[in-house]
């Protein structure tokens, strides 16, 4: 060859080969991976450096090894936004069918999706054109500074790739840009529905998409109000009333996948199949609604189509829900928490059983259904049976503590069996138990439990005091009950010291020993319930209290203390006695005091993905003593 082509003759090859309709054959021995020392390349450049044309014009395309393009698409997948295996072919005929049916605002093909997208170059270049349609509808000031970093220039970067025959850096390129493009469409599609609106008017929360509330202090108040705005279009009705199930519960839907960008990324919003899944926090709940707590720390809003369906939140150790939430709340970093959900993403595996959305969906909605239950006509109930059984018990000069709380509980059993059974399916039951026995029996009950509670001995064995004194959010718990812990020489014996002065309990009362009345389990949508119906730890105030309400209205008056100024007007034409509603503000303080410690209790025990409810039932629950 060497002898036969020269430079003086080299063009009239191009030109024979060209019409012999082999030219692109010929150029195709260039490319990298054929020409691997290059030896063939460098031969024809000496004959005539402008030869370099010829090569890009005739193996831009033919000459790439679609092995090797492909290989880099993948790398270039993983790279990207994509929490699926995203194929060019799957994207090209996604994006055909958006733009026929819905999308003709955001871009318009000059492809003719039947005339070849088959083809690498025809399916690279819908993705650009594509891609460059969506990238022109956002506002660049919500994209992160870094994603858009990656989205300037990159077509040219990728013609250069071509032209250097450089087939797996081509592909790992179109990868990265062709998996953004697929989590931009299917959320601006998700979103469309959600929200019911345009293409375009859903493109104004795209951004979300691609941000991050995991280690953002820079764009931290962009995140915020982004979200803040989403929810604001959602609605307050729906976000608050969606169901709250465990983050543990997300494991039941989501492969680990889906759950590390949520997570370990901190990915404000992302869309995986026909679900959307949107983070809320305390900052952006407020934002959106006034200053509204959101009921959770942190928590994922799972919604299809056009309604959300439930909302996998962490506990709180007293809810938010109802109220204004407080500075401390709004200020606690997401990164903390979201490290304590890192060991959750440990042990993240495919489901074995994988829950399709409609039965999460009922699994939630049954377990909102028993806390509504519980919070209205179970409350109400329990206030009438609680004072009879203690005014018959004073008739009879008798009162104590496990009497009252016995005779409750048979009185009551009518109505918790009637609970339970219009209950969630594989609901567990605990009545009178201690936590550690508790524990053990539901251990013992499956290898699912004993899998989610393998680490639950070593909470359970701590003291009160050394679990209160090592929890994350140990300021306020400490606050809540009254005990302050600059004051102390000796933290840990003085606030054992404070809680059997408060409580009873002994210095070495663990964590296993304490009882609660009633606590509901339900695996299904990892919620743990526990429900006190008498405070038995302050018996003297409770006698004080409630004797002297006996001795003035005795049966005119059913136990409904919040209509206790009511019942005195009725009965003797005057409020209450300043003794009586002194005695019960006492006691309703102590009394969710002690519902605090116990919650916080169960949420050391099973760990945060599990959603934690403690309920004083005969008071005005844990949020009167929060306010004070």
């Amino acid at each position: 060859m060497r002898n036969r082509i020269t430079s003086a003759n080299v063009w009239d090859l191009v030109s024979l080969l060209a019409k012999l309709g082999i030219a692109e054959e010929f150029f195709d021995l260039a490319a990298v991976d054929v020409d691997r020392d290059g030896a063939f390349r460098r031969f024809l450049l000496t004959l005539d450096p402008v030869l370099l044309d010829a090569i890009r014009h005739y193996s831009a395309w033919n000459a790439i090894n679609p092995k090797l393009f492909f290989e880099g698409f993948v790398v270039g997948v993983a790279d990207s936004f994509a929490t699926v295996v995203v194929d060019l072919g799957r994207l090209v005929q996604l994006i055909v069918r958006l733009q026929q049916e819905q999308f003709r605002t955001l871009f318009l093909l000059s492809t003719d999706p039947a005339a070849g997208v088959l083809r690498i170059d025809r399916q690279a270049l819908v993705v650009r054109q594509a891609f460059s349609g969506v990238v022109a509808s956002l506002n660049p000031a919500a994209v992160p500074d870094k994603v858009l970093g990656v989205w300037r220039g990159w077509e040219q970067e990728f013609e250069r790739h071509l032209e250097n025959l450089d087939p797996f850096e081509a592909g790992r390129l179109l990868g990265r840009i062709a998996g953004d493009l697929w989590q931009l469409l299917t959320g601006i599609a998700a979103l469309v529905k959600l929200l019911r609106v345009t293409a375009r008017a859903a493109a104004r929360y795209v951004p979300l998409l691609l941000q991050t509330v995991r280690g953002v202090a820079a764009q931290g108040r962009l995140v915020v109000r982004e979200l803040a705005a989403l929810l604001v279009a959602l609605g307050k009705a729906a976000v608050e009333g969606a169901p709250r199930v465990g983050m543990e519960f997300l494991r039941t839907l989501f492969p680990p996948e889906v759950l590390r960008p949520l997570i370990q990324q901190g990915r404000a919003l992302l869309v995986h199949g026909d679900l959307s899944l949107a983070v809320v926090f305390q900052a952006a709940h407020a934002e959106a609604f006034a200053g509204a707590g959101a009921g959770t720390r942190f928590g994922v809003l799972v919604s299809r189509e056009n309604k959300p369906l439930f909302m996998a939140a962490m506990s709180e150790t007293v809810s938010s829900a109802g109220r204004q939430a407080t500075r401390a709340e709004l200020d606690e970093a997401l990164d903390a928490i979201l490290v304590g959900l890192d060991d959750f993403l440990a042990e993240a595996k495919a489901p074995t059983l994988m829950n399709d959305a409609s039965a999460a969906a009922v699994k939630a909605a049954r377990a909102a259904q028993l806390e509504q239950r519980l919070s209205t006509h179970l409350n109400r109930r329990l206030q009438e049976v609680a004072y009879g059984a203690f005014l018959d018990l004073r008739k009879a000069g008798r009162v104590n503590p496990r009497e009252l709380g016995q005779l409750v509980h048979q009185r009551m059993a009518a109505e918790v069996g009637q609970l339970i059974a219009q209950g969630p399916p594989g609901l567990k039951v605990f009545t009178e138990r201690s936590l550690r026995t508790t524990i053990e029996a539901l251990r013992a009950s499956s290898p699912e439990f004993e899998a989610a509670l393998k680490g639950a001995g070593g909470a359970l064995d701590r003291t009160v005091a050394q679990m209160l004194l090592d929890r994350p959010d140990r300021d306020v718990l400490l606050k809540l009950i009254g005990f302050e812990a600059n004051a102390a020489a000796d933290t840990e014996k003085a606030l054992a010291s404070h809680l059997s002065k408060q409580f009873g309990w002994k210095a070495s009362t663990t964590v296993g020993d304490l009882q609660s009345d009633l606590l509901l389990v339900d695996p299904a949508t990892r919620r743990v319930t526990n429900i006190d119906w008498t405070s038995s730890t302050k018996l003297d105030a409770h006698e004080r209290a409630w004797g002297k309400v006996v001795d003035d209205l005795g049966k005119d008056f059913d136990g409904n203390w919040e209509a206790i100024a009511q019942a005195y007007q009725q009965a003797l034409g005057d409020g209450p006695p300043a003794e009586v509603l002194r005695h019960l503000e006492h006691l309703t303080r102590h009394a969710v005091r002690e519902t605090v410690v116990r919650q916080a209790a169960l949420r050391s025990v099973f760990g945060e993905t599990w959603f934690v409810l403690s309920h004083e039932m005969l008071y005005k629950g844990l949020n009167s003593l929060f306010k004070k």
